[in-house]
């Protein structure tokens, strides 16, 4: 059946501001990873985002809890997943710099490419992997200020390493939305999903409790929780599992490479940093790179 154009367009806008709401939480990540352990921070974001949604998923949930049952493996791995790549995320954050983590960060498409040929048998064509290339090619540009001496002086650590994993993560997780049951609504889906990687966290952040360090219940990890669990543990989540359902894993994974364009954006508004002409030259590649991805 051919796809239906005013859905694609909505995917598209979907994945767009998914990725939009990960640079808002990577920056309060980085912002506050010396005041707030990051699998305290993790696991209380995504819990709080299931109390929120709880009044209005629990009824659809009892209803259809047959499909719950039935799905609870692929619902709990899916909870790993998503739950497992944000915690590496905020413990990369611990180790390294914002550039290496935006360098790293862009593979994801390839590594979703790599996962969906691996675990679906999916393939791509020559002009979707040409567009992979140049997407990456445009974040390289403005992560290293089109300066080549600073690519070869970038140092690679363990935070690297962790940043890599994450995002192999992030991709398993993207490539195993299209078995999402239908019959359980969005929402519901994403509750359970929290629900399932939240109990995934609870022995994890108790170890961290006791041999690392607390998480210090203060304003600031207030607003950091609730504003995470709304924006990321919710919207996002919601954002990118309706958008990956519509257009597939490909497609999607593609628009990640949009996420240091908006965080020059948002340096722009919001930190007063100029914008350079990199900027523009690295933002061009990558929409470019998309366009040549998620054309028919």
């Amino acid at each position: 059946m051919a796809e239906k154009r005013p859905e694609i367009s909505h995917a598209y806008a979907f994945i767009s501001l998914a990725v939009f709401t990960w640079a808002i939480g990577l920056i309060i990540g980085r912002a506050v990873h010396q005041e707030i352990p990051p699998v305290g921070l993790s696991f209380w974001r995504w819990l709080l985002a299931a109390l929120i949604l709880s009044p209005f998923c629990l009824r659809e949930i009892w209803q259809n809890i047959g499909v719950v049952k039935e799905n609870l493996f692929y619902f709990f791995r899916q909870g790993i997943f998503m739950t497992g790549g944000g915690v590496l995320l905020y413990l990369a954050l611990n180790y390294t710099t914002a550039i290496n983590v935006s360098l790293v960060n862009s593979t994801q498409p390839a590594l979703t490419v790599f996962c969906a040929r691996l675990i679906v048998g999916d393939k791509i064509n020559r002009f979707q992997f040409l567009g992979i290339v140049a997407a990456m090619t445009g974040v390289t540009i403005m992560v290293t200020r089109a300066d080549i001496s600073i690519l070869m002086g970038l140092e690679f650590n363990i935070g690297d390493l962790i940043t890599i994993l994450a995002t192999a993560v992030y991709a398993m997780y993207a490539v195993n939305i299209r078995k999402m049951p239908n019959d359980l609504g969005l929402f519901p889906s994403v509750f359970v999903i929290l629900i399932l990687g939240s109990i995934f966290l609870l022995p994890i952040y108790i170890w961290e409790t006791v041999f690392i360090r607390p998480v210090p219940f203060s304003a600031t990890f207030m607003v950091s929780a609730v504003t995470l669990a709304i924006l990321v543990s919710i919207l996002s989540l919601a954002l990118w599992n309706k958008g990956n359902a519509i257009i597939g894993h490909n497609r999607a994974s593609i628009f990640v490479n949009l996420f240091p364009v908006y965080s020059a954006i948002l340096a722009f508004i919001f930190l007063g940093e100029r914008v350079f002409l990199y900027h523009i030259i690295g933002a061009g590649f990558v929409c470019a790179g998309i366009f040549m991805v998620v054309r028919k």
